[in-house]
This record gives C-alpha cells, structure tokens and sequence, in this order.
C-alpha cells in the first residue's frame, strides 16, 4: 500500500526494508535479553550464521518462484530489499545452518532454536507488517465480511479481499505472547518444536485466504503443503521429546 517511504533524490527508502529491519532488530534485542537469563554462549556467532543462511536462501526461493519475471529482468535479482523472500526456503536454510553450526561446535541444537524462537516469531509479525505496507502476500478476492477490505495487491489493483497481511500480524501476535510464557515455564527442548507447529499452523490457515501466486501441487497452493507437513513433523517431535522425558524419568 505503501511501497516507498520517502525519496531522497535519488535514494528510495523501501516501506518493506525499514519494517523488516526493525523486526531484525527487536528480534535481536530479545534474543539479548533472553540470553542473559540463560547464559548462552557464542550466541551472536550463531544468529549471525543463521540470518546470513536465511537471507540467501529466502532470495533463492523468491528467485526461484518468480523466475519467468527474474529472467525479464536480472538486474533486480539481488535487490531483495526491494522486497522478495521466500519464508519457506528463508526458514529452511536458517534451520539447517543452526544445525550444522551446533553440530560443528558440539552444541545443543535445541537450546539455541528455542532461545531464538520467540525473535523468529517476532521477526515474522514485522514481515507480515512489511508485506502490508509492500502489497506482498494479499488475499484472494471475496465477499464483504469482517475478514476481507479493499485491499491491493501487489501490482496495486484494488478489490474486496481477504486481510491475509493483518491476519498474519494478529495470529502470530498471540503465538508470540503464547511461547514467551512458555519459554518460562517449559523444558527448552520443548519450545522450539511448539513455536515452529503454533507459527505453521498459523501460516496454514493463512494460505486458505491468499491470493498471490505461487506453484501447486494439483489445487493445492505449495505452502499450504509446505506448512502442514511442518506442523505436522513439529508436533510429533514434540511428543517424542516429552516421551523421551518421560522415559528419563521412569528409568531414574
């Protein structure tokens, strides 16, 4: 809706760059004050590593799925502060670099995702407020109801749609106030494993009412599955989690 901010000259400053950099940078203010609860060691080491995987991967995505237009126009490729990552891919690779960075260092996976986990959900309201300003991710057309409005998308047509943008920031404004008073009162190898299931179930209702394109296994969007197979994985590593607890427990 609000693409650009302000213009100096010829300096463009992006509505979707400066919402995403504050989200980053809340985010990283939490993991900061979580971290000195808990005494995390080599933790900036470890986001650092996990945000560069993630920015890289999330283009590649982006790149990917709107490769005809990429193609058109290569010189924009790289301008991802224009706006374009790809979540799906953005997570996958954040997650895998984390992996393979605690495994190299001989670390607990699951303390470092479930310290990280309530700014990676932070981090996705603020993309889900930067979508809203950029247009990006807009719902499909529908009737006049409390979950649709006059809304544009991307290529700024307006007509009545779903408020997938708002949405996205209200649900994971409450899976966000849900993991924080989790993170308090449940074993961390727990926490991780529910903010990726409550933030993908989220995401799953989500893709139901979007609109913009993206590739589809038969009438299927892609991230519908791509979301529902990861909240499905999450909660049953959860349960082995807690059924592995309990194991513990019995044997002792």
């Amino acid at each position: 809706m609000y693409p650009i901010l302000a213009r100096y000259g010829s300096i463009f400053i992006y509505s979707y760059t400066v919402v995403m950099a504050m989200g980053i940078i809340g985010g990283i203010g939490l993991i900061n004050w979580s971290t000195r609860r808990i005494g995390l060691p080599d933790w900036v080491d470890a986001l650092l590593v996990l945000l560069l995987a993630a920015v890289i991967g999330g283009r590649a995505g982006f790149l990917f799925s709107h490769w005809a237009y990429f193609q058109q126009q290569p010189q924009e490729a790289w301008q991802f502060w224009q706006g374009g990552l790809s979540y799906q891919t953005a997570l996958l690779a954040g997650l895998l670099a984390l992996a393979g960075w605690t495994f190299v260092k001989k670390r607990s996976f699951h303390r470092y995702a479930s310290a990280f986990a309530p700014a990676f959900i932070l981090v996705a309201i603020f993309g889900w407020a930067a979508c809203w300003f950029e247009g990006c991710a807009y719902g499909r057309e529908t009737i006049i109801s409390m979950l649709s409005a006059d809304l544009p998308d991307e290529y700024g047509v307006f007509s009545v749609r779903y408020q997938t943008q708002s949405a996205g920031v209200l649900l994971l404004s409450a899976v966000f106030l849900f993991i924080l008073w989790h993170q308090k009162h449940q074993p961390y190898r727990y926490v991780f494993w529910m903010a990726l299931a409550a933030v993908s179930l989220s995401h799953l209702l989500i893709s139901l009412m979007r609109g913009d394109p993206v590739a589809a296994v038969g009438q299927v969007r892609l991230d519908t599955l791509f979301n529902a197979v990861l909240a499905a994985v999450s909660l049953l590593l959860l349960q082995y989690e807690r059924r592995k607890s309990r194991d513990k427990l019995e044997i002792s």
